[in-house]
């Protein structure tokens, strides 16, 4: 079946918030909206069991989903405006102009939707007829859109609710608020919501002075600035948006049980306490460890049968491993978790790839994670950091980077709109980037899902060693 004929649409409207409750409003783009200005939008479906006719969800559900998204844009009304960069002004912004909106398309889908909301490994591009696309302006201003959102009704089956908007925008924190406060709002009908809803779901801050970059980030946003200037006419800051992916990518999540957790931390730290390696306070979560684990499984998948062979080959190639980190409360002042936009600072493991595919290869790289996220909670070093990341980000092989996209902090699988929480969510950009993606079991307390797009070879290779490894692992 070819995949424009999984999907048919059913209806396309604009949604915007409620007639003259927000006036012209323009937001600065600050340092930390910069570093994303040529990144994809992120790209994720929220798939629900719907046990519902067609009737019911048009005559029913959608009225509330609308209305509620209206009553939801109120709050975050820079989410229905567009980016753009003013002639006279020095630095791009977000604008909103009273009546702007955004593009909701609904759709109706005869796939199979307990397929694409499984874990196996399934084509990667079944799942694009899914996922909204930004709208294309013809404007001399460059205008581009920050959210789109998509519909799928999978008749008496299911509901997928597709999300595309633009990173330049919004971090994962402010993108996850927005969404939560739809949802509370379609669960609670529209009723009662300024009063029930906490705080940071009613009242973003959009105050960009509480920002203070230090003069060396300062000159990194002018340089970035300047060469963004420089296609100013041109492509600006719109990325390219994602495409289907090559034939033979498959996607597939496997899940890091609550007793594999414990079982690879105590054989960490019996490795570690062998070498005489423990530091004095290592950090080993369950985020450091699932991600040490996935590490090294991703590297010897990628190279294949070279690592069991001779090492000496590739013994001083680097491997990296990079994720995000909310910094709110590590700048001073701390910046409260309602703050709108982008707060993430960068975090980077580097190993040589010899030392993450001996046998002590997890335990390595648990010690170098659990360092790079203990270094990076310091405030003192938070915009060290961020200005060490930009100075040679350039220089790095990007086959050889490890990179992720979410976090089991956002809580996804809590975002619930009066059917019930998600029994799948899928994060559809890191496609584009090779990224994985990580979030909270939608069942199992203490799991983390891993999400990833692979050809076929590669992601067998994985499987593999993802499901076989932690048996395989030597004695303590």
């Amino acid at each position: 079946m070819a995949l424009t004929s999984m999907v048919k649409v059913l209806e396309e409207c604009r949604i915007s918030p409620p007639a003259g409750s927000v006036s012209t409003t323009s937001l600065p783009l600050t340092f930390f909206d910069l570093i994303f200005l040529k990144i994809p939008p992120v790209q994720r479906l929220f798939f629900f069991e719907f046990n519902h006719p067609k009737t019911h969800f048009m005559t029913t559900i959608l009225p509330n989903i609308k209305h509620s998204l209206s009553l939801a844009l109120q709050p975050f009304y820079p989410l229905a405006g567009h980016i753009t960069w003013p002639q006279e002004s020095d630095i791009p912004e977000i604008l909103y102009t009273d009546g702007d909106s955004i593009c909701l398309t609904v759709a109706e889908s005869d796939n199979d939707f307990y397929h694409l909301s499984g874990n196996h490994p399934r084509d990667a591009n079944e799942f694009y007829p899914l996922v909204p696309n930004f709208e294309q302006i013809q404007s001399s201003d460059k205008l581009v859109p920050i959210l789109a959102l998509k519909i799928t009704l999978f008749p008496d089956k299911g509901l997928c609710i597709g999300v595309t908007i633009n990173h330049i925008a919004a971090d994962g924190r402010t993108s996850n608020q927005f969404m939560k406060t739809w949802a509370s709002i379609s669960r609670l009908h529209g009723h009662g919501h300024n009063t029930s809803l906490p705080t940071e779901l009613t009242q973003p801050l959009y105050d960009r002075t509480i920002i203070n970059h230090p003069k060396e980030i300062e000159q990194i946003r002018l340089d970035i600035l300047a060469k963004v200037r420089a296609t100013k006419n041109a492509s600006t800051f719109s990325a390219a948006p994602l495409v289907p992916v090559s034939a033979g990518s498959v996607r597939a999540t496997f899940v890091m049980g609550r007793s594999d957790v414990i079982k690879l931390k105590q054989w960490i730290l019996t490795r570690l306490h062998n070498e005489k390696q423990i530091p004095a306070q290592l950090h080993l979560s369950t985020f450091v460890v699932t991600c040490a684990y996935v590490w090294v499984c991703l590297v010897k998948a990628r190279i294949g049968n070279k690592y069991v062979a001779n090492v000496s080959e590739t013994e001083d190639q680097k491997e990296y491993f990079a994720f995000a980190m909310d910094c709110r409360d590590q700048l001073s002042p701390p910046v409260p978790v309602t703050y709108f936009g982008n707060c993430l600072g960068f975090c980077m493991a580097t190993s040589n790839r010899k030392d993450l595919i001996q046998e002590d290869g997890i335990a390595t790289a648990a010690e170098l994670l659990g360092k790079t996220i203990q270094i990076a909670r310091d405030p003192a070093t938070v915009w060290e950091l961020m200005a060490r990341r930009f100075s040679n980000i350039f220089s790095i092989d990007l086959q050889c980077v490890v990179s992720i996209a979410g976090s089991p902090k956002l809580n996804v699988y809590k975002t619930d709109f009066g059917w019930g929480k998600p029994n799948k969510v899928e994060v559809i950009s890191i496609e584009g980037t090779g990224a994985i993606s990580i979030s909270e079991h939608t069942k199992e307390e203490g799991a983390l899902e891993v999400g990833l797009v692979r050809n076929k070879k590669e992601m067998d290779a994985f499987s593999s060693l993802f499901l076989n490894h932690i048996n395989s692992l030597p004695k303590m």
